[in-house]
């Protein structure tokens, strides 16, 4: 963790980064095409991963380490990624781009300060993680820049409910592939060890309360000043009617 490769690789991601959104912004990238890129990224990230996890079955053949399924926080943005490309456009898909949009960039910026999946330029699964996130903050940022995303009070209640029931679903997900020793959302124990706020030291509710309240703080802070402008934007509105 903030080693020198570790710091290489976050210079590389804020220069695609902000090269991406200034293409976008440059050339008018619609939603379409943008999704369709973010699409790529997820499928370059997934196919990437099944290269580097896959491990032997015991009745012969391989399969995906359970470790690996896509239910992190994270990497179910990927099903985020392919409703908003594939989906209808429904009352459905707007919660989904305004989460996605909210959590994306939140998931993706805390990926990028603890690379779980290390930092070796020689390791494919080094490439996976800081390219899928590096992507995801771009289309997160993208869908806020662009006007996709909505984020006031009500989207925030929004935000908050589906944060929880994903919580709760996880915890089902990480008990029935238990023996597999998952830790998605990492609702079992910290990401790594020795963090000063996210650890076991004081036990495993602690742990799960901190968790808890830094993914409601994080989330409050990030819409927060959304909230405060729409709120303003809607009083001058009213009194510019009167």
């Amino acid at each position: 963790m903030f080693t020198t490769e570790h710091f290489i690789w976050i210079a590389i991601c804020i220069a695609f980064i902000i090269g991406m959104l200034l293409f976008c912004i440059k050339k008018a990238i619609t939603l379409k095409t943008a999704s369709y890129i973010m699409t790529i990224i997820c499928a370059f990230s997934e196919i990437s991963k099944m290269m580097t996890t896959m491990v032997e079955s015991s009745f012969g053949g391989m399969y995906l380490n359970p470790r690996s399924l896509p239910f992190h926080l994270c990497s179910l943005m990927l099903f985020g990624v392919l409703y908003i490309t594939f989906g209808k456009n429904n009352n459905i898909k707007h919660p989904v781009i305004n989460f996605l949009a909210v959590m994306g960039t939140l998931g993706s910026f805390c990926a990028l300060l603890i690379p779980t999946n290390g930092t070796n330029f020689l390791e494919l699964k080094a490439y996976q993680c800081f390219v899928y996130h590096a992507g995801l903050l771009w289309f997160s940022l993208y869908l806020i820049i662009s006007g996709n995303a909505k984020l006031g009070l009500k989207e925030y209640k929004q935000n908050i409910i589906i944060l929880l029931s994903l919580v709760l679903i996880t915890f089902y997900i990480n008990s029935a592939l238990s023996a597999y020793g998952t830790n998605f959302m990492y609702l079992v124990r910290p990401p790594m060890k020795n963090l000063p706020y996210l650890n076991l030291n004081k036990g495993w509710h602690i742990y799960f309360l901190r968790l808890l309240l830094l993914g409601f703080g994080l989330l409050t802070l990030f819409q927060l000043p959304f909230i405060v402008h729409i709120h303003k934007k809607k009083n001058i509105s009213m009194n510019e009617a009167l």
